[in-house]
């Protein structure tokens, strides 16, 4: 019943060996005449699996050999550990490099304490030890730098995009969990150059060979032999004659694991995709294709054979693959990651639009684009049909063939490109990027991938109309009624931020989820655009805009904030958000009556004072 999972039924310790006073084969003859088990083969012991058995029988060393030693065997020989899966107890480890608690920073300063395990590949923070719901995944591929240990138990890790700020109970503690981060990132970077491969040398078999234990259980030989054997270098042919494609990167023979066979495979690495080419009759034929977006990681893989070994995730299936050198498989995984960063980079670009999202916005982009990231860059750009043979007449979705020899291609509107009629049923759905650039709300047929991607961002204001089309405001009426109201609306909302009425609140619950209209005028969700087109949006402003004024109008705090004109210095009070009968100054944002800026040609009085100011000061 002891929580510890390592326990003394772990260990086995074997009894001293007695030395042997008759060569006999078999057996010893004891004083009482019973046979004692031969050194090295055990009769009773823990629970222990049958390979393990038939393992201790070929170690035995030969007759010969233990003549030849009249020292004892130590203690410590034939050791064994007992698996707890034969004892029916579970490794709470899982091959992790540590685990325990530490304490993470939010956006505002606020420690939380998480569950922290790290792995050779992976950093994951969960909500607490008994509840495994994971709150974070970092790959320690992305992993950029790892900061020093505090003297408050502080440190922090570096991932492309994104920083973790984590606190352990000591300094001691977090040197520990940095040193084991760089090992985990040494051996998942350079495996090739740490990983130190022994050829096992077994001892002479005895001329009879030991019979099989009973129970059906096979020799560890014969366990060896149903192993698939490891492809070694020289038995395969890595010469290749074949032209490269024009987009290449990089193209070369690689061995592909498939059907329990390795099969030689062209493969190459462009931009946009990963092709796959089997050659016949010394022609190249094209077998498969990955898009760069289905690509999600590409790790080595020793456990194949050997540094020269590596495989490629990608949405559909798992590559593993064999290069003719473990310079060409680190060459591979290099180029890989080179290539799939700059999509990232250029997808993240092409959304947030040079960094124009919050940190909220891009959270929830994330979330939404997990398995379908690749569709981000049509979301705020109109796409251009490239043809079916551009993908290799494959589907985008799921790799099936299609043509019109095979199953008909169904184009998706959102895309761009062509699925089979699995992954595109007909769905209908407004394109944003049509709505944005054209003013475009006619549904067209998408495919389930952008249906799905389409639904999750529906709400989410990922559109700023200010970078994407600010002419939009000017070509369309609605539109530009539409923008005047969004910027009275954020500006009543500066006054209700800083009231302490509790207005803002109240405001909040008239919102709807939509708190983004108090923070800039510019952002739109599709769901937005939608509701413009059909007419709903603008009552929906006018009703928030009346609240707001209201209580600005009534409020003794706020009305403290608001203006006197300077000009015609009349006692009542003005505020910026009365677009009908007043104008702001764009350069110190004072408000004046519009009727008494148009008498005033000079230019804002404030400023003129202020200019004033300088030119006195800096000649002093």
């Amino acid at each position: 019943k002891s929580t510890s999972w390592i326990s003394e039924d772990d260990f086995y310790r074997p009894p001293r060996e007695q030395p042997a006073e008759s060569p006999s084969h078999d057996s010893v003859a004891s004083p009482r005449g019973t046979p004692e088990p031969r050194p090295g083969l055990l009769t009773q012991g823990p629970r222990r699996s049958c390979s393990m058995e038939a393992l201790d029988k070929a170690c035995v060393p030969s007759l010969g050999s233990r003549r030849s030693k009249a020292a004892p065997t130590p203690e410590h020989k034939n050791f064994r550990v007992v698996h707890r899966r034969q004892m029916g107890l579970s490794n709470p480890f899982r091959g992790l490099l540590k685990l325990g608690t530490v304490e993470r920073r939010g956006a505002m300063g606020i420690w939380k304490e998480l569950f922290c395990e790290l792995s050779p590949l992976e950093l994951r923070l969960y909500l607490s030890g008994e509840e495994h719901t994971c709150v974070e995944n970092c790959s320690l591929l992305r992993c950029e730098s790892v900061g020093p240990a505090h003297g408050d138990g502080r440190f922090e890790l570096v991932f492309s995009g994104k920083k973790l700020t984590l606190r352990s109970s000591c300094r001691d503690e977090a040197e520990d969990w940095l040193d084991r981060v760089r090992e985990a990132l040494q051996k998942c970077r350079r495996p090739q150059q740490e990983e130190e491969w022994v050829t096992i040398q077994y001892p002479d078999q005895p001329e009879d060979p030991p019979e099989a234990p009973q129970g059906g259980c096979a020799s560890h030989s014969d366990l060896l032999s149903e192993t698939p054997e490891t492809p070694q270098g020289p038995q395969f042919d890595w010469s290749s004659s074949q032209v490269p494609e024009p987009d290449a990167i990089k193209e070369s023979l690689l061995y592909l694991y498939t059907d329990r066979t390795w099969m030689p495979c062209i493969f190459s690495l462009s931009l946009e995709s990963l092709k796959c080419f089997r050659v016949r009759n010394n022609e190249k034929m094209l077998s498969d294709s990955h898009g760069v977006e289905t690509i999600r990681d590409i790790l080595p893989d020793t456990s194949l054979g050997g540094p020269s070994f590596f495989k490629i995730i990608t949405a559909k299936a798992v590559l593993k693959l064999q290069a003719g050198n473990a310079e060409e498989a680190a060459l591979w995984r290099d180029l890989v990651r080179k290539v799939l960063a700059s999509y990232l980079e250029t997808a993240e670009e092409a959304v947030t639009l040079g960094g124009s999202l919050d940190e909220n916005c891009q959270e929830v982009l994330k979330f939404a684009t997990r398995e379908n990231g690749f569709l981000l860059q049509y979301l705020v750009a109109i796409p251009t049909e490239k043809g079916l043979d551009s993908q290799g007449c494959f589907c985008a979705g799921c790799s099936r063939q299609i043509g019109f020899s095979f199953v008909r291609p169904k184009l998706c509107a959102f895309s761009g490109l062509y699925y089979c009629d699995v992954c595109h049923q007909d769905d209908a759905s407004v394109i944003p990027a049509r709505i944005i650039h054209n003013w475009d709300l006619t549904k067209r047929p998408v495919c389930r991938q952008a249906l799905k991607f389409l639904t999750r961002i529906r709400a989410q204001p990922l559109i700023n109309l200010q970078l994407v089309n600010v002419s939009l405001y000017e070509h369309v009426e609605r539109m530009h009624l539409i923008g005047r109201s969004r910027e009275q609306l954020k500006l009543l909302g500066d006054y209700l931020g800083l009231c302490r009425s509790g207005a803002l609140k109240e405001l909040s619950k008239r919102l709807n989820h939509r708190n983004y209209l108090l923070e800039s005028p510019h952002k739109y969700s599709v769901a937005d655009l939608q509701q413009i087109a059909d007419g709903v949006y603008e009552g929906f402003l006018k009703s928030l805009i009346e609240f707001a004024s209201q209580h600005v109008y009534h409020c003794d705090l706020c009305t403290q904030r608001g203006f006197i004109c300077q000009i015609c210095h009349h006692h009542d009070i003005i505020f910026p958000f009365e677009f009908d009968t007043t104008v702001r100054c764009g350069e110190c944002k004072t408000v004046f009556h519009q009727s008494c800026q148009a008498v005033m040609k000079k230019g804002c009085p404030r400023c003129a004072r202020r200019l004033k100011y300088q030119q006195q000061s800096t000649l002093a």
